[in-house]
């Protein structure tokens, strides 16, 4: 045999009760919960770490646990939140110094990547990373298995339920599920990518905005610049006069800048681009351009405003896709249930956080929920296929109801209830009935 370990040519072969496809925070919520049920579980992600656009992106923060009375999602999320908190003891829900939404999570992008790893370790779920999904096979409108490329060739993973949580339904559209995206008109969202700057001096950084109030953007009376942690809505002025001395390409009205829990760094919400996010020539080419405009941005910063001086780029993240595919699932949620907090017989989740969509011209439709609504457990169902659940933003949602939905916490919500709904089908497919789920959620913490 050769000395150099050869590669397999032939299919591999695995199996499992529930296989998660896609390792962001949805997606390890439910391989956890699934796992917690008693189910044989499998996690698939592309990448070679966990957590997507909360690792990777970055994320300004996880948002929001909270309406404005009272706590409203809990279960896994909760459970998950405590352990970060034994890593990263300022990881914790904290008020948001804008009041668009009651409370957000600062956290550290390495110690969240670790501490979804070895949460998913301690729950005995077996993750597979750098592994593409490529086929879903099924029977009669069942899925029965995967198949996977990994750098040493393919493997077939056989499975008795599947959770979407792609954040594109594409793991229920290879199965011959439908998926819906984009507006009416067809038109996404506006890909970014966000950028983690360090040694930005933060007490100067108060200072600028109690020196430019009209700067900043907030919902409440004044910006509590007491708080631990800022999180920025605006420099309007200072990115209009760097447009116009051409030091930034992009024009943007307001951004976003948020502290994360490491000292002197904070996450910048700034670039922008209009593209397909099924063309992957786009993407590509969007990735550049989104890198460019956070540098540009940098060293605008570090010329205009005194708190950015010193500052330096430490992360340039991945083009994140705010809205692609979602799946058709069981019913759709729509703009009307989330303004109206709907509530329902058969709600095994809830959200919070705003209507948030970002326009192709730069500017931002936004309106706030001050009372948290209920998901419906239909929503996480394919129509075509009975052992596929969503999880994440890809869950059944219509353009509108999905700028809320496919929020970090929220998915970490759906992310839950569909790893139990998947492992109760598995285990049991005769007792796959609401009050089973429901019973096994609330005995795990959530709230309905």
């Amino acid at each position: 045999m050769n000395k150099n370990r050869s590669m397999e040519k032939k299919c591999r072969k695995l199996e499992c009760d529930v296989l998660i496809a896609g390792g962001g925070i949805a997606g390890v919520m439910a391989a956890a919960a699934a796992s917690r049920c008693g189910a044989k579980t499998i996690l698939l992600e592309a990448a070679p770490f966990l957590g997507g656009v909360v690792t990777m992106g970055p994320l300004e923060a996880l948002m929001t646990p909270e309406d404005s009375e009272k706590t409203v999602i809990a279960g896994m999320a909760q459970e998950f939140l405590a352990f970060l908190k034994s890593l990263d003891e300022k990881a914790v829900p904290t008020p948001d110094t804008t009041g668009y939404c009651a409370s957000i999570v600062p956290y550290d992008a390495e110690i969240m990547k670790y501490a979804l790893a070895e949460f998913l370790y301690q729950y005995q779920v077996k993750v597979l990373m750098q592994t593409m999904l490529e086929e879903v096979k099924t029977e009669d409108g069942v899925i029965t298995s995967v198949v996977v490329f990994t750098k040493t060739g393919r493997m077939e993973i056989a499975c008795k339920a599947v959770v979407d949580a792609t954040g594109s339904g594409y793991a229920a559209y290879l199965g011959g599920n439908d998926i819906m995206s984009g507006d009416e008109d067809g038109r996404n969202q506006p890909v970014t990518a966000l950028g983690r700057i360090g040694n930005v001096d933060i007490s100067m950084l108060k200072k600028y905005v109690e020196e430019h109030p009209e700067e900043f953007k907030t919902f409440q009376d004044g910006i509590d610049l007491s708080t631990e942690f800022l999180h920025l809505w605006g420099f309007r002025g200072t990115l209009k006069e760097g447009y116009e001395a051409g030091k930034l390409r992009l024009l943007r009205n307001e951004i976003h800048v948020m502290q994360t829990t490491r000292l002197g760094e904070v996450v910048i919400n700034y670039s922008r681009i209009n593209a397909d996010p099924w063309k992957e020539e786009e993407l590509s080419k969007s990735q550049i351009l989104c890198m460019r405009q956070l540098n540009e941005l940098l060293a605008w910063f570090k010329e205009t405003i005194p708190a950015f001086q010193n500052a330096y780029m430490v992360q340039t993240g991945y083009v994140g896709i705010r809205e692609s595919g979602r799946i058709k699932g069981r019913y759709i949620m729509t703009k009307k249930d989330i303004i109206s907090a709907r509530q329902g017989d058969t709600d095994v989740g809830m959200g919070a956080f705003p209507i948030d969509i970002h326009k192709p011209d730069n500017g931002m439709e936004c309106e706030r929920i001050l009372a948290g609504y209920h998901i419906p457990w239909e929503c996480l169902m394919s129509e075509a296929l009975e052992n596929c659940f969503a999880a994440g933003r890809c869950v059944s949602s219509d353009f509108e109801a999905n700028a809320s939905l496919r929020i970090s916490m929220t998915c970490m919500s759906t992310g839950h209830a569909a790893g139990v709904m998947a492992a109760v089908y598995a285990l049991n497919k005769g007792n796959f009935k609401y009050e089973r789920i429901a019973q096994l959620l609330e005995e795990q913490g959530a709230i309905l």
